[in-house]
């Protein structure tokens, strides 16, 4: 068995998950938004030389409210 982390951030009130990690330079400015694309994050932070690309986690939302059980029907 393994376990698989992720990194998760808090910016601007949001929570992101780190998908990748690069250095500013291994990757030219000019392709920083089309690997975004690429990999399917949501947004590209910068901090410190380093590029994080994210994905927004959405906040849970109320798919359907709790069936109630009538209690004629309980045995």
């Amino acid at each position: 068995m393994f376990t698989i982390s992720k990194q998760v951030v808090d910016w601007d009130g949001n929570l992101y998950i780190i998908k990748r990690i690069l250095k500013e330079s291994t990757i030219p400015e000019d392709v920083v938004q089309e690997y975004k694309d690429y990999i399917g994050a949501d947004i590209v932070l910068k901090k410190n030389g380093m590029y994080y690309f994210s994905q927004k986690i959405d906040e849970a939302q109320l798919v359907e409210e709790e069936v109630k059980l009538d209690q004629s029907t309980e045995s």
